[in-house]
């Protein structure tokens, strides 16, 4: 176990490195999402339409987008600088190789989130500090299904030559279920209903986040080999 926590760690701490010296992810996925809000808050007239309906869709359209480009550059980097080999021929578990790429981009995405909240708060006049902790909750159940199976399909999509377009036909009508269920949750949430109130979508989220990482587990090692022969 500690082996395999060490090979996780292994990983993070190298993509850890790399964006410090390129700092090129943080600042695409940064922008990008304000961007986003930025365009909506323009064609939107929040003067008719209440912050807090049409808030959490923007929010967590902005969110997904954003950490699209952070998913296409985990695997992506590593295919063209050839890491990816030497991850290959390191005597280390495919599983830990997955988890630390899962890892990595669900501590980057939260990063990124956790910056764009404070505008999202500001652009659309809406308090969520009294609601913060649920919120956090919810963003970080809905942020770990995505980047669970973004991860997955990245290192999948990462092997065709059209990897770019790809990955969101892939990710997206899968991730579906947890989307509806997030994007209700922080409308409620925003409105100032309780947790327990929700319960029934907590469950569904953390559900597919569980099966999204199992199937990711069982399937990793045959997708990484493929790759290598590839």
């Amino acid at each position: 176990m500690n082996l395999f926590l060490n090979q996780i760690l292994a990983i993070v701490w190298k993509d850890f490195v790399t964006e410090l010296k390129t700092r090129e992810l943080f600042s695409a996925m940064f922008i990008f999402a304000l961007l986003v809000i930025l365009i909506f808050i323009f064609s939107v007239n929040l003067s008719v339409v209440k912050a807090s309906e049409v808030g959490p869709g923007i929010l967590w359209v902005a969110f997904l987008f954003s950490g699209t480009i952070g998913l296409n550059r985990s695997f992506m980097l590593e295919q063209e600088n050839g890491c990816l080999m030497g991850l290959m021929l390191v005597p280390a578990d495919r599983t830990a190789i997955y988890f630390g790429k899962l890892v990595s981009n669900l501590i980057f995405l939260s990063i990124m989130e956790l910056f764009i909240l404070p505008l999202f708060m500001i652009f659309f006049n809406i308090d969520i500090l009294e609601h913060l902790l649920p919120l956090l909750l919810v963003i970080f159940l809905g942020t770990l299904g995505f980047c669970a199976l973004g991860t997955l399909l990245s290192s999948l999509a990462s092997n065709l030559k059209s990897r770019e377009i790809m990955l969101p036909i892939l990710l997206y009508p899968l991730l579906i279920p947890v989307v509806i269920a997030v994007v209700r949750m922080t409308g409620q949430i925003l409105n100032g209903e309780p947790l327990s109130e929700m319960i029934n979508w907590i469950g569904l989220t953390a559900s597919f986040d569980i099966i999204y990482i199992g199937v990711s587990i069982m399937t990793i090692d045959h997708i990484l080999e493929e790759g290598r022969n590839g």
